[in-house]
């Protein structure tokens, strides 16, 4: 299970963000990739369930996330760091 999962930003490409912990919303397949289409059914991700049959997540995905803030909520903006750049997915660097 990785939507709705809290892991920590470990990337440098945010600013401000490194360390800190954010919320999982949603996986956008491909997105790292030069010909990722954004109007494809299966760029944008938001269940587990669909990630399984479409192959879970790979190194070229970027992930949709929230800063968790001090209450435990998340601000109405996104970002969208590398899959990479989170503790969950740090063993796809390899």
């Amino acid at each position: 299970m990785f939507i709705g999962t809290d892991t920590t930003y470990l990337g440098n490409e945010i600013p401000g963000l490194q360390g800190q912990r954010v919320r999982i919303f949603g996986v956008l397949r491909g997105g790292l990739r030069p010909d990722a289409d954004p109007d494809a059914d299966d760029y944008y991700v938001n269940s587990d369930e669909k990630l399984a049959r479409l192959g879970g997540v790979t190194a070229e995905d970027c992930i949709d996330a929230a800063l968790i803030l001090p209450d435990g909520t998340t601000p109405f903006v996104h970002v969208d760091p590398r899959a990479i750049d989170l503790a969950c997915f740090a063993h796809l660097r390899e």
